[in-house]
């Protein structure tokens, strides 16, 4: 007689609990990451500290006492400085004023021109930083605001750190194509320009200031901006970009570098940019003015196998 084993019920439908316990699970895995980025976003102590004195002297601006703009505005200025000199983030001040910087804008308007209107308009330059997909532009506006109201006395760029600097040096190449198409004045620009070029050729960032002065049209300006640390590292960059410009600005490019390496009595470097501009005024000129016998004979050869 067979013997019958016994058999486990199966079930019509497929089992759907252990889904749901990782549905379940997921959910609160998703709760609790949520919680933890409520908690991220709540501030810190310091940081609340921060916002309110922010706001503070968001307030006394406006205020009607004149009396209070200015130890408003420099401490504002301290504050934004001392975060923006190194900016791997978005600073905190610039993070909590963005809310208002609409409202500073309308405040700023409603001010007479002075020297603390012009510092207002040196914030708003670093604060339109946050605004520039809706506000293109916003950075240069507001210092070049800051520059027509102080005239001679003009304040320096770079004392608001390399960002800023970048974001002026990248704003004004679209400035100064938007205004060449409208046949507008450009002086301002090619002079804010040169300081900036003056601070990146000092921070290490030769490329970046050969670039801007070329966007603008005015590469020849970086001969009085070099010095004997910074000179051989322009030259070479720009004799390796002149295979990629168009004419005339590849002639440019190596006429301003033949000018550096005179300048510094670099004559077999300036003699093979001579030769490779065909030039024969400047073969002679690069020739003769080597005073060193044995540097002539090796100009002489240079010259001979050219």
């Amino acid at each position: 007689m067979p013997v019958e084993l016994p058999v486990a019920p199966i079930p019509s439908e497929d089992p759907k609990r252990k889904k749901e316990k990782n549905g379940a699970a997921e959910g609160a895995d998703e709760k609790a990451k949520s919680k933890d980025k409520t908690d991220e976003e709540e501030l810190s102590e310091e940081d609340q500290a921060l916002k309110n004195e922010l706001e503070m002297l968001v307030e006394r601006l406006q205020e009607p006492d004149k009396r209070l703009y200015r130890p408003a505005l420099e401490a504002l200025r301290t504050l934004i400085r001392t975060s923006t000199s190194s900016m791997t983030s978005v600073p905190k001040p610039l993070k909590f004023l963005r809310p208002v910087y609409p409202s500073l804008q309308e405040l700023y308007e409603t001010w007479d021109p002075s020297s603390e209107k012009a510092l207002f308009a040196e914030i708003l330059s670093v604060l339109a930083m946050t605004y520039s997909d809706t506000q293109p532009r916003g950075t240069l506006k507001y210092r070049l605001l800051s520059d027509e109201i102080t005239g001679g006395e003009k304040s320096d760029p770079g004392s608001w750190g390399h960002e800023y600097v970048r974001h002026i040096a990248a704003e004004l190449g679209s400035e100064y194509v938007a205004r060449k198409e409208a046949n507008e004045q450009v002086e301002d620009l090619i002079a804010l320009a040169v300081t900036c070029a003056r601070f990146l050729l000092l921070h290490n960032a030769e490329a970046d200031a050969v670039d801007l002065l070329e966007e603008l049209e005015s590469i020849a300006a970086i001969i009085d901006l070099v010095d004997n640390n910074t000179y051989s590292r322009v030259c070479l960059y720009m004799v390796s970009c002149v295979n990629f410009l168009a004419p005339p600005d590849d002639l440019t490019f190596l006429e301003t570098a033949h000018a550096l390496y005179v300048k510094y009595s670099k004559f077999p470097e300036a003699l093979a940019l001579s030769i490779r501009l065909y030039n024969r005024d400047l073969i002679r000129a690069d020739f003769e003015a080597a005073a060193n016998p044995l540097m002539k004979r090796q100009l002489a050869f240079m010259i001979a196998r050219a």
